[in-house]
């Protein structure tokens, strides 16, 4: 960019892995513009190098970092100091994208199954229901002892099973309700 307001634009356009501002740009400085990016949420995480042709002033220096650089190279630059620089925020901001992807990914398998648990868990009830109510048909009508108390283990397992099905649900609808 050839000015600090033609950076702006680009920097607000772009997903950038770093800013190079020189201190002494036309119209705005970099200290300006500096300050215009940590008020963006869209730029406030890019870091800044400050690049300056001026004497090694530590006020302007610490004035840099106050404005949110994580470097200030004084000019002449040796590019390969500054490429090797630049590099370690490449390597970075292509890390952080990864995690951004990764994270995504993940939030997205965990909502199919989420989704997935509340259907299976919908879907069990009903023949869960039938169980139940065979059951105590069951216990109900059957003469022998020993028919009526494994009848009542089967409402006792069942009645469990439903409980742990609600709770699946309740879980369900706790997540879901934590995305919105």
């Amino acid at each position: 960019a050839h000015s600090g307001s033609e950076a702006l634009e680009i920097l607000l356009a772009l997903d950038e892995a770093l800013a190079l501002l020189d201190v002494q740009m036309p119209g705005m400085d970099g200290f300006e513009l500096a300050e215009l990016m940590r008020g963006s949420e869209r730029t406030r995480h890019i870091p800044i190098i400050f690049l300056t042709a001026g004497s090694h002033d530590d006020r302007r220096m610490f004035q840099g970092y106050e404005a949110g650089a994580v470097d200030f190279i004084h000019k002449p630059v040796d590019t390969r100091v500054l490429l090797n620089k630049a590099a370690v925020f490449f390597q970075l901001h292509r890390q952080k994208r990864q995690l951004a992807e990764q994270l995504q990914e993940r939030t997205e398998t965990l909502r199919l199954n989420e989704m997935f648990v509340g259907v299976l868990a919908h879907d069990l009830r009903n023949p869960l229901t039938a169980i139940i109510t065979s059951a105590d048909l069951m216990q109900h009508v059957a003469e022998d002892e020993v028919l009526r108390r494994a009848a009542t283990g089967m409402i006792a397992s069942g009645r469990r099973m439903s409980r742990m099905i609600d709770d699946l649900l309740d879980l369900v609808r706790a997540h879901a309700g934590a995305h919105e």
